[in-house]
């Protein structure tokens, strides 16, 4: 039988869960629409039960203690079974409600498509979520139901769905190589030419650190590929982008001496990758990145 302590714990780990997330108990009180006091009396509640400290706070905030990482793990797959429940309000035959997808801004990008409209008069019922930025959301405690990354799936819970390899190279507007010209060389790009960059291609791009520690004009770095994008139609300067998007709104320049591939990885929850409206969308992701891509 459960019982009213059971129910409080239970309270407990959840706001432990919240927490954990922000580090921030007012952040936690304002979502929740209750109380830093509120809070804190669950949490305190939860370490007298438990009997150890599970928080520790500084001056940046409230830290969750290695103990606290524990309950975690337990707490995460608490979650999971609570946000699982939605999926059983909906009809197992119609493809409705909220799809909720994370990557990073560069991948969003990657997945642009004319025919995206065609899947909205398919399944008008079903609403998409992208997430986008640095850290993706925690696919095992179910906070999306897709994501792409650039590294592979490492949980068990987790499903690879399509793994694509995608070109990229160097590009420069129309209006910057008229007034510029093209470079002859790599080392003609570093000597004479003006690069605009995107934080941490230097991590995914063979020798791209080295490349730019030699260049003699980095005119803009940016850690937004929309940003980046931007600064090379408007004519700034050359820089790198995947071959599907640079075609179709830039030149290419030094395709011989310069190109990469880099691998992308879309996977979903293993318990709800079979839901139909979750379904549809990794069914539509997979052909747009198909069509995308398997022609360059």
């Amino acid at each position: 039988m459960i019982t009213k302590k059971d129910i409080a714990k239970l309270d407990g780990l959840l706001y432990l869960y919240a927490l954990s997330k922000t580090s921030s108990k007012r952040e936690v009180a304002d979502k929740l629409g209750t109380s830093v006091d509120t809070v804190n009396k669950y949490l305190a509640d939860l370490e007298a039960e438990m009997k150890t400290f599970l928080l520790v706070s500084n001056g940046r905030g409230t830290v969750i203690t290695p103990e606290g990482e524990r309950l975690l793990d337990v707490t995460s797959d608490i979650v999971k079974s609570l946000r699982s429940l939605g999926d059983f309000a909906e009809d197992a035959v119609l493809c409705k409600g909220i799809v909720r997808l994370g990557m990073p801004d560069s991948i969003a990008d990657y997945l642009g498509s004319d025919k995206m409209f065609e899947f909205f008069e398919k399944y008008p019922d079903i609403h998409v979520e992208n997430r986008v930025g640095v850290k993706l959301p925690d696919m095992n405690a179910l906070e999306a139901d897709i994501c792409l990354d650039y590294e592979p799936p490492t949980s068990s819970d987790l499903v690879l769905i399509r793994s694509k390899s995608v070109p990229c190279g160097l590009f420069a507007s129309g209006k910057y190589l008229d007034r510029y010209g093209y470079p002859e060389s790599i080392e003609d790009l570093l000597e004479n030419h003006r690069i605009c960059d995107k934080f941490n291609y230097e991590q995914w791009v063979d020798g791209w650190k080295d490349m730019l520690s030699r260049a003699k004009h980095v005119v803009y770095r940016t850690n937004s590929i929309f940003s980046h994008r931007s600064v090379l139609e408007k004519g700034t300067g050359i820089g790198i982008c995947p071959q599907a998007y640079g075609r179709e709104n830039l030149v290419p320049v030094l395709k011989k001496e310069f190109g990469f591939d880099v691998r992308i990885y879309m996977m979903a929850h293993k318990d709800t990758k079979d839901v139909p409206r979750i379904r549809a969308v990794l069914d539509y992701l997979k052909d747009t990145l198909d069509e995308k891509y398997d022609n360059l």
